[in-house]
């Protein structure tokens, strides 16, 4: 895509956004709080009685039509209630927070889901759904050894050998959903973050440095954005490669396993050289990153690239070769790009579905729009294609990654800031970024008293329905691999 082009994208985007937060304040005044406009994020807080009828002008209005739910998060202990809404028309995120004007009185959420099912269909897997084990039970599968099975129980009803409805409970991953610290201890904020994506976690401290850099206007130097790219790609090559390391294990192709984790192996490798540690980062700093990259480490990637393009391509023959393996996986745990939508998929499981929606493309955050990659699509939206959507997108990262090695700019890395002396205005703060499992998001609240409250919205509710949905009308035998395709991962959650 050519620099011309991608402005005029951003200028259109950016169109959609201004258009939206005119329309907001138009259509409805009063009935909503203040309009915080976040680029592709917009956030404003609504009074509980005007809920309803707001939503409904949300999705049916043709000057807003959002009419995907992506999210709903509920904290009953504080009376808290966050509703995001999609548009994947504008590629504009609509983030609700409702307020019950009624102190005294805690939201009923079980009335609100029902509400919600009038608006928007696939709100009822928002409910508490516990109860649906007493009548799926025909098939129990616990939670077991390979990584995309092991953070949920499934509940099965049959109909002979075919399921005719699922559950997936999630009960043995559920935490708090929010996370409160002091203001003055933001490094020690970053540091804990990874564990909102235990896989990636440099993806969730990016996230929340780019709130706190986009609230504070801070302009990073151009190498610490550089730096911080590469650190993403390199955790999405690692993300992508331990979901082909679970489907060869739930596949059988031993061969296929034992290669990928020796590659595996060969970037974690390198992750450790620059950040000191294979799994915790903990390297993402407000105005930069923590340390600079060695050149020699950096010639020493770029020499790696072309043999670990080779080697995955190897494991991708041997999936592709495979007859029995790939009569498992094709037009099977179909999600066609309308189901997709609307169940509110992202990442590689919609891109899987032939939908085309990434972050690194669509919005300039970091500096994605300096390098030339492509966004692979699915055909189908069935399991072949979710497995196969990853290879690609490892290719893409090795090319971007080779870009960034290419023009590494030469310069600081970040800036001299003390977070003890950082000034946080109260203010909501709305970030988001393309993990690889989708997209991933940080509502951030700064309190009056200077706690900082985070609330993670990520990827894997959005999964977790789509699969339900994928598992019907398919024999017990091809379960696990549909429910393993989705990978369907513990990070962010509850």
């Amino acid at each position: 895509m050519s620099e011309e082009v991608k402005d005029k994208s951003e200028e259109i985007i950016g169109s959609f956004a201004e258009n939206v937060e005119k329309n907001l304040n138009f259509y409805f005044g009063s009935k909503i709080g203040v309009v915080y406009n976040f680029g592709k994020d917009i956030f404003f807080e609504v009074n509980y009685e005007n809920l309803f009828d707001i939503l409904e002008s949300l999705k049916s209005n043709p000057d807003f039509n959002f009419n995907t739910l992506s999210a709903v998060k509920y904290k009953k202990s504080d009376n808290f209630l966050l509703i995001v809404l999609f548009s994947y028309e504008k590629l504009i995120t609509l983030n609700i927070k409702v307020k019950n004007t009624v102190s005294y009185l805690k939201f009923d959420f079980n009335d609100i889901i029902d509400s919600l099912k009038k608006v928007y269909e696939f709100s009822q897997y928002y409910s508490n759904r516990d109860y649906i084990k007493d009548i799926n039970n025909d098939l129990i599968i616990f939670s077991q050894i390979p990584e995309t099975l092991d953070t949920f129980d499934i509940y099965v009803s049959l109909n002979e050998d075919v399921i005719k409805d699922a559950y997936i409970c999630d009960e043995i991953s559920r935490y708090n959903s929010s996370i409160i610290f002091n203001s003055n201890e933001i490094n020690k904020i970053i540091s804990m973050l990874y564990n909102l994506d235990y896989k990636a976690g440099v993806y969730p401290e990016l996230c929340f440095c780019l709130g706190i850099e986009n609230l504070l206007q801070i302009k990073l130097p151009k190498r610490a954005v550089y730096i911080r790219m590469l650190l993403c790609e390199l955790f999405r090559i690692i993300c992508h490669l331990s979901y082909i390391v679970s489907m060869s294990m739930i596949l059988s192709n031993m061969a296929a396993f034992n290669y990928t984790l020796m590659e595996k192996e060969k970037i974690l490798n390198v992750i450790e050289i620059i950040t000191g540690s294979r799994t915790i980062p903990n390297f993402i700093r407000i105005g930069g990153v923590k340390k600079d990259v060695e050149d020699s480490t950096l010639d020493s990637l770029y020499k790696l690239i072309p043999q670990l393009y080779k080697s995955i391509r190897r494991v991708e023959d041997m999936f592709l070769s495979d007859v029995i393996l790939l009569e498992k996986l094709k037009d099977k745990g179909i999600i066609d790009g309308k189901t997709a939508k609307i169940s509110g998929l992202t990442g590689p499981n919609l891109r899987a579905s032939g939908v085309r929606f990434d972050l690194r493309k669509t919005d300039n955050y970091l500096l994605y729009k300096d390098f030339s990659f492509t966004v692979p699509l699915g055909r189908f939206g069935d399991s072949f294609d979710r497995i196969f959507i990853r290879f690609k997108e490892i290719y893409q990262s090795l090319k971007i990654i080779g870009g960034i090695i290419e023009t590494m700019p030469l310069g600081a890395v970040g800036k001299m800031i003390n977070p003890a002396n950082l000034e946080l205005i109260p203010s909501p703060i709305i970030s988001t970024v393309e993990c690889p499992h989708g997209i991933f998001k940080l509502f951030i609240e700064v309190k009056e008293n200077k706690d900082i409250e985070i609330t993670p919205i990520g990827p894997t509710r959005n999964n977790m329905i789509a699969c339900e949905r994928a598992l019907v009308g398919f024999s017990t035998d091809e379960l696990l691999p549909i429910v393993s395709s989705f990978g369907i991962e513990s990070p962010e959650m509850y």
